[in-house]
């Protein structure tokens, strides 16, 4: 009698369950702004050696959700007005740009992809999921302008950018107007009517610094 393949079983890295962990804790409050995050301690308490933290904590910068302070170690990252309010107007500046270049290469299977990045933002569920489904949307239409300066100038954001995508999807709320919002500039972009996927990109993004600055 011959086996049939067995399937493996797959094992999510330490480093990436810790990173789960600690960003979970700094969206809904647990670790407040300016807490300072020791990575012996962490290590210890979560019963893992420090290279899985040492690599969660860098991950957790690159979202900006902290920061790596002299002599002070990883803190949680206090949210800046200043540089929220220069963040969200440089971003609905270039995304005004985004939808107009998009707009002169988008096909029908583009409009297609589109609708379903949208779909699946809506069924997913938990901060790391529905962060990463709002992510692939925006990289998605990214790259239909075939601009990569505009691409180039958008990842300079990208710190501030995944840092409010992970508070805003821990909120139920806050994901059911993203969908909205998202749908809003797909069906402006498939009318081929600019200044109504300007109106709903505008209306996205200043949505999202309300909602980060009433968290602040």
């Amino acid at each position: 009698m011959e086996y049939r393949q067995i399937p493996g079983i797959s094992r999510i890295p330490l480093s990436e369950q810790v990173y789960n962990v600690l960003m979970d804790s700094i969206v809904n409050g647990s670790l407040e702004a300016g807490t300072e995050l020791r990575e012996q301690h962490i290590a210890k308490q979560m019963g893992v050696s420090a290279t899985p933290v040492r690599e969660a904590f860098k991950r957790l910068a690159s979202d900006g959700l902290i920061e790596i302070v002299p002599y002070r170690g990883a803190v949680v990252k206090t949210l800046d007005p200043q540089e929220i309010k220069e963040a969200y107007a440089c971003r609905e500046a270039l995304e005004h740009l985004v939808v107009k270049e998009a707009m002169e290469r988008i096909s029908p299977a583009d409009i297609q992809q589109l609708h379903q990045l949208v779909e699946g933002f809506r069924l997913a569920k938990g901060v790391e999921d529905i962060s990463a489904s709002s992510q692939a949307f925006d990289d998605y239409l990214y790259r239909l302008t075939g601009n990569r300066t505009l691409q180039n100038l958008l990842a300079m954001l990208k710190g501030v950018i995944s840092r409010d995508r992970k508070y805003s999807a821990g909120s139920p709320e806050r994901q059911k107007a993203i969908y909205q919002e998202h749908l809003a500039i797909v069906e402006a972009l498939e009318r081929r009517d600019l200044e109504g996927a300007r109106q709903a990109v505008s209306r996205h993004i200043h949505n999202g610094q309300k909602y980060i600055e009433e968290k602040r």
